[in-house]
């Protein structure tokens, strides 16, 4: 049986599934991506390799690993360029280093990338030619998709679509922006609108999300919308699909995201907004997709 691991790195959490050649899930874990650091990247990479191998069972029967990574992920060189969020694979070409150690082709990828690639190919884009895919976690990322195939930049990299600028907010981000779309929508964003209301009480370190008011599900769905309608009015997709760890909230800010695009000019005909239909699997299934298809940056062992 051929199999394929996928990663999903993220700025809080990692996931990683093995899949076969259906899609269908074999195994599934998570971390944080905390645990992974350590004095040097050669020592965090060893750390990501050690829990691969010792939570993947017959890895001599995984074909290829994909990896969707919070980026930037720079598509010609491997590296990651993000000291804020990842700090301990700062720099390294992650998949060379890691298709080293365990002796297999890994593919590496923006996570926006990975999510939007099972959305568009086994989600709630599956129907659609043209899919904008918005992945909200601890950041926030964009990817959009013709004919289930990645569009890049024009310099072939990925748009890092997250970081765009929103009027009338304060929103300071490491990109230098101070009004960041990433920085004043996403799950971050929330904990902090519901500080400002004094509702926010923690369960095991994560955001009690029925002590959240309406109030403060609008603010959210409207900051969601207000960088969003940007990207309609440009890429004009067939649908929009929202995903990452927020999406098991979606019925609390789903309304107030669409009243806010209605509310501007130039939403027009777009109207057909969905949430993820895989939910937070889809970035680390997405990264098996990577793998399997050879999308993004590719690396072999010597």
């Amino acid at each position: 049986m051929t199999k394929f691991i996928g990663i999903d790195i993220g700025g809080t959490g990692t996931r990683l599934v093995v899949t076969n050649e259906r899609h269908q899930v074999l195994q599934e874990f998570k971390t944080l991506t905390s645990s992974f650091s350590a004095h040097s990247n050669a020592e965090s990479i060893s750390l990501l390799n050690q829990w691969i191998v010792s939570n993947v069972l017959d890895l001599e029967t995984i074909e290829a690993v994909g990896i969707g990574s919070t980026g930037p992920v720079n598509l010609i060189s491997g590296e990651i360029n993000n000291p804020d969020t990842l700090p301990q694979f700062l720099g390294v070409d992650l998949a060379g280093e890691l298709s080293k150690l365990i002796n297999r082709d890994v593919w590496i990828d923006n996570d926006a990338n990975a999510a939007g690639l099972s959305e568009a190919i086994l989600g709630a884009g599956k129907d659609y030619s043209s899919v904008l895919c918005i992945t909200i976690g601890t950041g926030l990322g964009v990817s959009l998709f013709k004919d289930r195939k990645p569009i890049r930049g024009l310099d072939g990299q990925h748009p890092e679509g997250g970081h765009i600028a929103i009027p009338g907010i304060s929103a300071p981000c490491y990109c230098g922006l101070d009004a960041c779309w990433e920085m004043s929508a996403s799950r971050l964003a929330l904990a902090e609108i519901a500080k400002s209301k004094s509702e926010l009480f923690l369960i095991d370190g994560r955001s009690d999300f029925s002590k959240f008011s309406e109030g403060t599900w609008r603010e959210f769905g409207y900051r969601i919308a207000d960088g969003l309608i940007t990207h309609l009015v440009i890429s004009r997709p067939e649908v929009v699909v929202i995903c990452g760890s927020i999406i098991d909230q979606w019925d609390s800010f789903q309304s107030h995201l669409i009243a806010r695009l209605k509310s501007h000019r130039g939403f027009g005909e777009i109207k057909n907004i969905q949430p993820s239909s895989i939910g937070d699997l889809s970035g680390a299934i997405g990264a098996t997709m990577l793998a399997r298809l050879k999308i993004g940056k590719g690396a072999h062992p010597k």
